[in-house]
């Protein structure tokens, strides 16, 4: 019997290499382990993160979502709380705006440091606030006396000496100008307890006063007249 055409015999079909099954297995079972101790070691304060999107989402000028911890607020009164350093310099940087060129921030380990430019807020010898420093003080106040802080505020000078009845050498008139902004706290209702003065003259410069050649340097010395105020969280 002649069978027509060639006679090609069927091949079986080699089986599957079905290995990447087992990697794959292992590589799932290491990631759910991963997530399973990331999960056990960490702690979420709801509440924080809460706090904190709505202090971002302002930040941005944007729109925080609702929250049910405003509706919480609304339903009851709640005691009011210290911020942590970084929440407390995104709010006093919303709130000071485009003041820049009379106050800037500095976020230190143990305090946030608000740097109050002298040429804006004290006349050359004077240790009276102008109307510019209290319209910015104004901002500045709310947050820091209905939250609990204590207030570190330091006097700084330039090097050119001073000598008047009243102000006898620069570390009166550094004094005198950092009295002028803790009496203004306490004039709006900060404790007073809470509060400590400093004046420091000349001995803490941010920038030189003048060159090796003993030749002034205006634009630093404008610089270093200033008063700053440490904000630190009062420990329980």
């Amino acid at each position: 019997m002649q069978i027509p055409g060639k006679f090609i015999p069927k091949k079986k079909p080699r089986p599957a290499d079905l290995g990447w099954r087992l990697t794959l297995a292992d590589m799932m079972t290491l990631l759910l382990c991963f997530f399973v101790l990331i999960v056990s070691v960490s702690k979420v304060d709801p509440h924080r993160y809460e706090a904190m999107s709505d202090i971002l989402a302002e930040a941005m000028q944007g729109k925080a979502a609702p929250s049910k911890r405003t509706a919480e607020h609304a339903a009851t009164p709640v005691e009011k709380k210290t911020k942590n350093l970084f929440e407390l310099q995104l709010e006093l940087a919303k709130l000071i705006g485009k003041e820049s060129k009379a106050v800037n921030l500095k976020l230190r380990p143990d305090a946030v440091a608000i740097n109050l430019k002298g040429g804006v807020f004290f006349k050359l010898g004077s240790a009276d606030l102008t109307s510019e420093a209290l319209r910015i003080l104004d901002k500045l106040t709310a947050p820091l006396t209905e939250a609990h802080y204590k207030l570190t505020i330091e006097g700084h000078s330039d090097n050119l000496p001073i000598k008047s009845t009243q102000f006898p050498s620069n570390w009166e008139l550094s004094s005198a100008r950092a009295s002028s902004v803790a009496r203004y706290f306490i004039a709006q209702d900060f404790p007073k307890d809470d509060i400590r003065v400093m004046g420091l003259a000349d001995t803490q410069p941010l920038a030189p006063n003048a060159t090796k050649a003993g030749k002034s340097i205006p634009a630093n010395q404008s610089k270093n007249r200033r008063v700053v105020i440490l904000v630190r969280p009062i420990k329980k």
